[in-house]
Order: structure tokens, then sequence, then C-alpha cells
């Protein structure tokens, strides 16, 4: 059974685990570290109370009791933690098999707090006994939640709890939420390659939605993220097919106050009754007065749609260009984290120096930033490989450098660039293509 990926929040529950990790003075995440990050981000979400509800304790009393039972163990001051212990990596895949299991698209912080119930680790079971927890009873209502939970909670994500900033982009955030606020032609589709921030551009829209920086008429609305070519490529979903789109629409028509991020808007679906796209799927919802509709795709699929007049009058193309250089580099800044605890490595400065730049200028048929974000990504990949193959202890930290990234150029591409470049303009005029089996942040 493949595992769904973990949600913003869920993304978000991981980080302030590292976060409390640092601060107490620690190397490794442990599932008690996932136990207070999880009361944290409920604080934080402004979800506490349901956190209560469920585990049966005051959210503020879990936050105090685990800090003092991680105040009682040894401090391991030094370098910042980048791995996970085995038992919290075996926390975080039973909450995928939980969220599989009970036919949920992504991981979120449920399936993290009821994988650490089904845990035995000595530091959360004892913080629950102290406060007086019944773990029995949270379970049992945890899987009533899970059950009681309609199509929308399960197949969608909020956007808006994506871990990090957005960088640059007020301008294309701006344009959608103007398009949105439209009375005719208030669809916007936004254009541009894999890569390129089409996530980044929703993720400012739904922080500006939930923050109410946005006309009344857009306030109080939340944002849902849905890959509809995802779900019907789950084998759980294919065979119902029909019904469970069905089941969706009626679901979104009656959700008062929802903005619908489709992602792969134009991305062809080959259903029983023919091939449609998410956009046309959705048609109906698309002049609802209750339901606003996002959507976004590649500017190959934009090229080659059906141009249905119908659907024309409705929606307006927003156009992605690549961020600036500063932006770019900013961005990898960012992202370092997330890599730094997939790869178990540090990255240098000159590393992501190099990656936006030898991307710029060797790359020309991926976007930036994501394509800069790849090739550090294939940079640590090689580094863990070569490791690997070495005497070197596993465990003893490492960094990937300039030279590293210049070598995964070479390796992944056959490409060699002795060195990156001073940065220059990219070549005007539309990208080629992006391979869609090369990971990117759109």
């Amino acid at each position: 059974m493949v595992s769904p990926r973990r949600s913003g929040r869920a993304d978000r529950v991981v980080a302030v685990g590292f976060e409390q990790v640092e601060l107490l003075r620690q190397n490794y995440l442990r599932p008690g570290h996932l136990l207070l990050a999880l009361a944290l981000e409920a604080e934080e979400s402004g979800t506490a109370s349901g956190f209560e509800q469920l585990l049966g304790v005051p959210t503020g009393a879990v936050v105090d009791a685990t800090r003092a039972a991680f105040d009682k163990g040894p401090k391991n001051p030094g370098r910042p933690p980048v791995y996970y212990t085995a038992e919290a990596a075996a926390t975080l895949d039973i909450a995928g098999q939980e969220a599989a299991s009970s036919d949920h698209g992504y991981v979120e912080p449920v399936h993290i707090l009821l994988a650490l119930l089904r845990q035995d680790d000595d530091t959360v079971a004892g913080v629950l006994r102290e406060l007086g927890a019944d773990t029995g009873r949270a379970r049992a209502r945890i899987a009533e939640r899970l059950r009681s939970a309609g199509l929308l909670q399960t197949l969608t994500r909020d956007p808006g709890h994506t871990t990090g900033p957005v960088i640059g982009r007020a301008a294309e955030i701006d344009r959608v939420v103007q398009v949105l606020t439209r009375h005719r032609r208030r669809v916007p589709l936004l254009v541009g390659e894999p890569g390129i921030g089409k996530e980044a551009v929703t993720v400012g829209v739904a922080r500006a939605v939930a923050e109410r920086r946005v006309p009344d008429s857009l306030g109080g609305r939340t944002l849902r993220s849905l890959d509809l070519a995802a779900v019907l490529a789950d084998s759980r979903h294919r065979a119902r097919a029909g019904a469970l789109i069905a089941e969706l629409l009626a679901e979104i028509a009656g959700q008062a106050g929802l903005i619908l991020h489709l992602e792969g808007a134009l991305t062809p679906l080959h259903l029983p009754e023919g091939t449609t796209t998410p956009l046309g799927l959705f048609r109906s919802l698309l002049e609802e007065p209750a339901v606003r509709v996002i959507g976004d795709c590649g500017r190959a699929e934009y090229d080659r749609r059906d141009r249905d007049p119908g659907l024309e009058r409705l929606v307006q193309p927003v156009f992605l260009q690549e961020p600036p250089e500063g932006d770019i580099r900013e961005i990898l800044r960012v992202v370092r984290p997330r890599l730094m605890f997939h790869h178990e490595a540090g990255f240098t400065d000159d590393a992501l120096e190099a990656a936006a730049a030898l991307a710029r200028d060797h790359v020309p048929d991926q976007a930036l930033p994501g394509a800069a974000v790849s090739l550090l990504d294939e940079a640590a990949a090689l580094v863990r490989t070569r490791r690997a193959r070495s005497d070197a202890p596993s465990k003893e930290p490492h960094e990937v450098t300039e030279a590293d990234v210049v070598q995964a150029l070479a390796a992944s591409s056959g490409i060699r660039a002795a060195q990156p470049r001073p940065a220059a303009a990219r070549p005007a005029g539309q990208p080629v293509p992006h391979d869609p089996y090369v990971w990117t942040m759109s």
C-alpha cells in the first residue's frame, strides 16, 4: 500500500518537532518531540480545542509535561538536529498507513497523533499517563472522526499550512485575488512550467484569505487543493471513479464559502465515459456563487487545450514568469532545511549559489526555481550514494558542496560545467516542455 504524502499541516508538525529538538538542546527527533509539536501546531493553527477533545487533556498541559520530561533527560548541545530516530520514523510510517487505510488523500496531524497512541514510546506514554489521558478512548475518538470525514476533507489539502514563507509573487497573488472577485470570468488559471512556482502562488492566496487580506467577498472562506488525476490514479478509487466524482461534486456544491484549487486543471483524465479534464468535470461549479475555483496547468497543456467557448468565457489565464535571481537564492535557503532533514546532510551556501547558477545556465528546459531545487536534491542523493560505498560512518555529519552540485549536473544530464558563471538573463521566449518525471516545486 502506497502511503499518501503529508499535508502542509503535517509537514509543519515535523518542522516544529525539529525546532523543539534544537531548543531542548538535543540532536535527534523522537516520538515525544512529535507529541510536543502536535500540541504546539494545534495552538498555532487555532485547532487546540479539537486536539483537546481527541486526547481528553488540555493542550497547554501536554506542552508543559512533554518539555518537562525532556528537561530531565541528557542534553546534547552541538550541531543542529538532522536525524529522526528509528522510532520517530516508524511513527510517521504508521501515520501514512493510517491515512491510506482510511482512504484519506493526505497524512494529517490527526494521523500522526493516532500513530503515537499506537506506539509504545516511554516519553509519550509517561506524559499521557501523568496527565490522566485515556489512550484507548482517545484512539476511539480519532477513529470516529476519521470515519465521519467527508470526501472533501479526505481527498483535499489545505495549502495555507505549508511550511516556509512565500518568496516574492506578491503581484501574482494580488492578480489571482482580483480575478476571484470579478463578476464574470472569475476563474483564475495559473499557467506555467512545472517548477516555476504555481504552488507558491496558491499558498500565498490561501494565507491572504485566512488572514483576511482580501475583499469582503472572499473573507472567511477556506481554500482546499484537489489533485483529481492523483485521486483517480489510486487503485482504491479507480473502480468507482464516476460515483466518487458525483459524490464530490455534490459535497462541494453544498460548501458555502469554499475556494477550490484544481491542481493540473487541464490534465487529461481517461474515464470510462471518455476523456475530459478536471476543469471540464467541475464546469457546473464554475458559476456557483458559493464556490470559487482556481486552476493551474503547464504551458504546453494550455496551448493544447480544447477551446470550449463555454469555458473560455469563465476562465482568466494568469501567466507566471520565473522569479528574479535574488528571489531564487532566497527560495533555496528556505528549502534547505527540508532537504537537510530528508538527506541527513548539510548544504553549504556555495552549493546553493552553484545550484541556482548552474540550473540557470545549463538546464534551460526546466523552470526556475524548481530546476535549482531539483539539482540540489540530485547532489545530496549523489553524496549519500557515494558515502554508502565508502568506509565513513553512515551517521557522521556531512555536507553537500559546490563541487557535489557540479558533479550531480554531470551525472544527471551529461553536462560538464567547471564553474558557475555570473548571473545573466535567460533567453526570452517560451520554455521547452518540462520532463514530468523530474521532481520540482511546482
